[in-house]
């Protein structure tokens, strides 16, 4: 994932990425703390900082193989997704992401603990590219094959055989992309092609 790679990428995902490489290494040169980014409902609500509606999607903690796994699985995924699920249309995959956005923030009701829901974006992302892409084969570190609808589950199982903290929000992330999934795609097809989560751009 070189600089010449990433100008290349579609519009939102590069914007993304870019993004999050900025406040993971302004966070890394103590410009300022993860802790002014995380998602906190009583400091938007009472406090008026609403810039932590987004900026909890972006920082991927300390600098690491944990957040360079959830960068690499975020680029290589949305990119796959924007350039052939969402060609020509930056604005609906940008709807798609604030759609994960909002589902993740309602997930959060529920997990507490979960303040950083970039990962959980992650896998929204991966989850989403493994069911238009599920018949695909997937080479795992030149090890596994596996079909692209499974990816998802061997990347949770994977962060729950190394204990990783973050497997709530892979799950939560998995709940977002299914959530999606089902009315964009399965509900329509018995509604008369309704799709009652989108908008025309």
């Amino acid at each position: 994932m070189d600089l010449d790679s990433i100008l290349s990428y579609p519009p939102i995902t590069k914007a993304f990425i870019f993004i999050s490489l900025l406040f993971n290494a302004a966070s890394f040169a103590k410009i300022y703390s993860g802790l002014d980014l995380l998602l906190n409902f009583e400091l938007i609500l009472n406090y008026h900082q609403y810039w932590r509606i987004f900026t909890h999607l972006f920082y991927f903690g300390q600098i690491g193989l944990k957040a360079f796994f959830y960068l690499f699985f975020f680029s290589r995924y949305s990119k796959a997704l924007e350039s052939l699920s969402f060609q020509n249309n930056a604005f609906e995959y940008l709807y798609l992401l604030i759609l994960g956005n909002s589902f993740l923030m309602f997930l959060k009701l529920f997990v507490k603990e979960a303040t950083f829901l970039g990962p959980g974006l992650t896998f929204m992302v991966v989850y989403l590219w493994g069911k238009k892409n599920s018949q695909q084969q997937i080479n795992l570190i030149n090890l596994i094959h596996i079909k692209g609808s499974s990816l998802p589950m061997i990347l949770m199982a994977s962060s729950w055989l190394l204990k990783q903290r973050t497997l709530k929000l892979d799950l939560m992330g998995v709940i977002a992309g299914h959530f999606y999934y089902y009315f964009s795609e399965v509900y329509p097809r018995f509604n008369g092609g309704q799709k009652i989560l989108s908008i025309r751009f």
